[in-house]
């Protein structure tokens, strides 16, 4: 067995998932730590691997999320099939997928990370708090399937209470935990959230610090950490997402983000709920919230009840998901257009 073999539950395979499969002989399971263009990095019993998706679940692959991302667990082939790499045979059900929309203009979904229990969303006072991005992660997180966190490092240098502050008068209701990975206060409340064999995907602007918390929690300084200059401004030092045992559970470190477009609004409800609370008092089922006769969220605006900045996040949300559904409806038109096209 390889020297870096670590064993499926170390890498939070009992968390869920229950026995073992049944497998043909010259296959086991190992979990994705690592994505590249084609390829990916493996972690499992058998070490460590290089691995390429085999051409039979290349074909069944119909859309991007049908590849394999950093958290996925995978059933390869034990031995190389190019005397370097594994092939992947199979993508196992995921619990949760965390997708966010690609850059570029199709409007297609890039997988964040799979199998995530907990999105730690992390901010700091040394950067500009903006609550509009951190609900934007909410929803992210909460419409994948993953439990969501608040985390505020460098409380070393102060104001963490100011932030905690805006953000829960705001309405968020999430867990917040204060942190300093640099004088370690808070960091075993932290360090909490990888009991069990439980996966924690670190998220948020460059700059926060979050490879610093990494390497405190896994112990060692396996990620590159910079400096942030006079302003503020942090350098990108986690240019890949990239999956690192650490604890009782599995860390996924993610690269700093300074917007995050949405790819579905299962969380938005969720997130929003102070506004969904109003929404019921609407007159029209379809109430739009916005110049509507008896709207029960405007009626709380202009009371008070509700936060005007709150809602106008809400609504912004909601016009993007529509022309979201939109391009996508479109989007897939033109591509059942071309493939008739081909075939007459």
């Amino acid at each position: 067995m390889n020297s870096s073999a670590v064993s499926l539950d170390l890498l939070g395979w009992q968390r869920r998932n229950s026995g073992d499969l049944q497998l043909p002989a010259g296959q086991v399971i190992s979990r994705v730590v690592v994505e590249h263009r084609g390829a990916y990095e493996l972690l499992g019993p058998h070490g460590w691997c290089e691995a390429v998706l085999d051409s039979v679940a290349r074909e069944r692959a119909d859309e991007p999320t049908d590849y394999p991302a950093v958290g996925d667990w995978v059933v390869h082939t034990v031995e190389p099939i190019d005397n370097r790499r594994v092939a992947i045979v199979e993508v196992l059900p995921r619990h949760s997928m965390v997708t966010r929309r690609a850059s570029g203009a199709a409007p297609l979904p890039q997988v964040v990370g799979a199998n995530i229990d907990t999105l730690a969303i992390v901010t700091s006072p040394d950067q500009d708090l903006d609550e509009h991005l951190i609900e934007r992660y909410l929803v992210t997180a909460i419409g994948g399937g993953a439990s969501a966190v608040l985390v505020i490092n460098k409380t070393d240098l102060g104001d963490g209470d100011a932030i905690r502050g805006r953000l829960t008068s705001r309405g968020v209701e999430q867990q917040i935990l204060m942190v300093s990975a640099k004088t370690g206060d808070g960091m075993s409340a932290l360090a909490n959230l990888l009991a069990g064999g439980a996966t924690v995907a670190f998220t948020g602007a460059s700059g926060v610090g979050k490879s610093t918390l990494v390497n405190r929690l896994v112990g060692d300084s396996v990620l590159a950490t910079g400096a942030v200059d006079d302003e503020g401004a942090g350098r990108h030092t986690t240019v890949r997402r990239e999956l690192l045992v650490a604890g009782g559970g599995v860390l996924i470190d993610t690269p700093g983000l300074r917007e995050l477009q949405l790819w579905n609004g299962k969380g938005l409800d969720q997130v929003f709920s102070d506004v969904v609370r109003f929404a019921v008092r609407c007159k029209f089922a379809d109430c739009s919230h916005r110049d509507e006769p008896d709207c029960g969220v405007v009626g709380a605006r202009v009371r008070g009840d509700l936060d005007p900045d709150r809602l106008a996040s809400y609504l912004e949300l909601c016009h993007e998901l529509s022309e979201l559904e939109e391009e996508i409806d479109e989007y897939q038109r033109t591509r059942r257009r071309r493939r008739d096209a081909r075939r007459s």
